[in-house]
């Protein structure tokens, strides 16, 4: 199993909880209109891979310098964002190494704004959208 699938939940209720401790010292309040485009796992400023999740946006950047940054959206329609590490890709492998230890190799495909990383326990499809800035 990747790294994605085994610890997909704990990486997402970790990004919630940051996004908490940050919200309370105030954030941006900038909205988040869908806005599907391009076919680049890389994102443009103001840009990120977004899937809801339990009723509640979240996803991924892929920055052009190779890092990696998850973001969720706050009730408010802000949005917040954590590096969790760097990111780099060979083909149709994604391969990640996390801040906090470990590397994970995954299968991605990007096609019509939609990224889809694959695994052994399934795939997760991701939206491009724009309107996500973070710190």
């Amino acid at each position: 199993m990747t790294f994605f699938k085994t610890h997909k939940h704990t990486i997402f209720l970790t990004t919630l909880l940051v996004i908490g401790a940050f919200y309370c010292s105030g954030c941006s309040n900038k909205k988040n209109p869908v806005v599907p485009n391009g076919d680049n796992l890389v994102c443009e400023d103001g840009e990120a891979w977004i899937k809801t999740t339990d009723g509640v946006e979240g996803g991924y950047i892929f920055r052009p310098n190779g890092d990696m940054i998850a973001v969720a959206a706050l009730y408010d329609g802000s949005w917040h964002g954590t590096k969790v590490g760097t990111y780099s890709t060979d083909g149709n492998k994604l391969t990640t190494v996390f801040t906090g230890g470990g590397t994970d190799t995954t299968t991605y495909k990007v096609a019509d704004g939609k990224l889809t990383l694959s695994g052994g326990a399934g795939s997760d499809v991701y939206t491009k959208k724009s309107g996500v800035y973070v710190k």
